[in-house]
């Protein structure tokens, strides 16, 4: 029983660990991102030798508008998204645990101890 319980161990912890891995991987992502967005940002806002027209003003003011909402919804889209696989990782956890117990149950009903045998 040991040898069977201590195979499924060794296989859902592989998986966990591949499935943190990948949030982690995920998360450095948007962090990149979110730094990739912020700089872009600042270089648009910030462009040397622009004339200083109504115009120019306005549409300044329009892109800024328009950037400033295309990042916000990005973060709140990746951020949701991390929730949702945390989420997601929580329930497999649990999962793994029913399935371990599962599992061990499985293994006494089809070898019982020689005590309970010779009863």
């Amino acid at each position: 029983m040991d040898k069977q319980l201590e195979y499924f161990d060794t296989l859902a912890n592989t998986q966990k660990q591949v499935f943190n891995n990948l949030l982690n991987a995920q998360k450095d992502l948007r962090a990149q991102w979110v730094e990739a967005i912020s700089k872009t940002h600042a270089a648009f806002t910030s462009v040397p030798g622009l004339p200083e027209t109504p115009q120019t003003k306005e549409a300044l003011a329009q892109f800024e508008t328009w950037f400033s909402t295309v990042a916000n919804n990005s973060q709140t889209a990746t951020e949701e998204a991390l929730k949702l696989q945390e989420t997601w990782i929580s329930a497999y956890d649990k999962q793994l645990a029913i399935s371990r117990d599962v599992l061990k149950n499985f293994i006494e009903i089809a070898n019982p101890p020689k005590a309970k045998a010779a009863k």
